[in-house]
């Protein structure tokens, strides 16, 4: 294991930071009396960044002032705390924590839902109040019939649409692009959706991208029997023009875990009583805090070890260098640098031959990939190598057609062949 000093800019969880100091040198900025002082001072010396939320943005001015950072390891799926495109730019990965949440994230979704459409808590307080001995609560409005449209068919969005479906909801969604294979109908406009769905789940990521994509059109497309669920970020949701759209009628109800400043949450939102509002704990169980914080530590571990980081995200792709490798690699070629190259080739292959998902895990991809490049110098026959192939799939993906197989192992072997002419590879 390489020592890698690890910088935590603000106090998180208590357990991100014991397990990271078990296993590597942690330095907490929140308890220093003066950080600019202190990062001037030790900057040069940090190599990774424990990000334990939105507390601390971790932005370009702040990564610029450690100029050997390697990684940013961000606890949570949501990462639009970091400038990720910037690190990208200068050989930082940036890691993120998903899959290990969607479980959580998609109970806590149909919940509000329920609560928003039968107005659970309204009730609640009804009897507590004492009301309920002098009159019933008023009947409310029901699931059945509905139609849930799902913005962002991520893997949590995957998982509130199996759960809404097993309550007897259609379910449709709208995302960047259509998915093969996925079994609802998509909207290639948000606005199309809204117009065709009387339930509007948020489940895409937060950024630039997507702010305030739901807007006063959006919800009035909607319409008055419209209910409004967001348990991913606040900032896709344009919060005047859904409090408007609660006060008049424009939709029925709305059931909020995530706003756009917390842990502010607008006065009239608050005043609402057909808004169900958490304060964003969609998440937040013991189990699966404690599996993120892992999941976190799990990244940096791997990266000490000299193995591929576990959940890079988009913008920073594992490409299979290290910082130190990278820099050796930009200074010229060499043949760690080839090899690299040949590996990140047939990663490239496997991305345009194999169906695999929006989120797919790259660093295991490229690990998988190398095994595959082992193999093939090793000399082994096309039949073996295929088989590693269909054995990769089964156990991870299943969704490759088997012809997938071939056309990587042949295209892998042309590339192998092209980095090294002298060998002739499998027969």
């Amino acid at each position: 294991m390489k020592p890698l000093d690890v910088l935590m800019p603000s106090e998180g969880m208590g357990v991100i930071a014991d397990l990271i100091a078990e296993r590597l040198p942690l330095h907490r900025l929140w308890l220093e009396s003066d950080s600019d002082a202190w990062l001037k001072e030790w900057g040069p010396r940090i190599r990774v960044i424990a990000s334990s939320g939105h507390q601390a943005p971790i932005d370009a001015a702040f990564m610029s002032r450690l100029p050997h950072l390697e990684v940013v390891a961000s606890f949570g799926v949501g990462y639009e705390h970091v400038d990720a495109e910037w690190a990208g730019r200068h050989g930082v990965i940036v890691t993120h924590t998903p899959g290990v949440l969607d479980d959580e994230v998609a109970d806590t979704a149909m919940a509000l839902t329920l609560m928003a459409v039968r107005r659970l808590p309204q009730a609640e307080r009804f009897l507590r109040s004492g009301a309920w001995e002098k009159s019933g609560f008023p009947l409310t409005a029901s699931l059945r019939g509905r139609t849930m449209g799902v913005l962002g068919l991520g893997r949590i969005g995957k998982a509130i649409a199996t759960r809404a479906r097993s309550f007897g909801v259609e379910v449709v969604y709208h995302g960047r692009r259509e998915q093969p294979g996925a079994p609802y109908r998509y909207y290639s406009t948000l606005m199309d959706m809204a117009k065709a769905c009387d339930i509007l789940i948020v489940a895409a990521p937060g950024g630039p991208e997507t702010r305030r994509i739901v807007n006063a059109e959006i919800l009035a497309a909607l319409g008055p029997n419209g209910v409004l669920v967001n348990a991913a970020r606040g900032s896709l949701i344009d919060e005047s023009a859904l409090i408007e759209a609660l006060k008049n009628g424009t939709i029925l109800a709305a059931g909020l875990d995530a706003y756009e400043n917390e842990p502010h949450v607008p006065p009239g939102l608050l005043a609402l009583d057909n808004a169900v509002l958490l304060p964003h704990v969609g998440s937040a169980s013991v189990k699966t805090r404690r599996a993120m914080a892992e999941c976190v530590v799990a990244n940096l571990i791997a990266w000490s070890e000299d193995r591929p980081p576990l959940t890079p995200v988009p913008e920073t792709p594992w490409r299979g260098r290290w910082g130190s490798e990278a820099d050796a690699a930009s200074v010229g070629p060499s043949g760690a640098a080839d090899r690299s190259l040949l590996v990140g080739g047939v990663v490239e292959v496997m991305k345009s031959l194999w169906d695999l998902p929006a989120d797919c895990n790259e660093g295991e991809l490229f690990a998988y990939a190398k095994t595959l490049v082992d193999r093939i110098e090793a000399g082994e026959s096309r039949e073996k190598l295929c088989a590693y192939l269909a054995d990769i799939q089964i156990g991870n993906w299943e969704m490759s057609p088997r012809d997938a197989d071939k056309d990587i192992v042949d295209r892998s072997i042309a590339l192998d062949r092209k980095s090294a002419p002298e060998r002739r590879g499998p027969v």
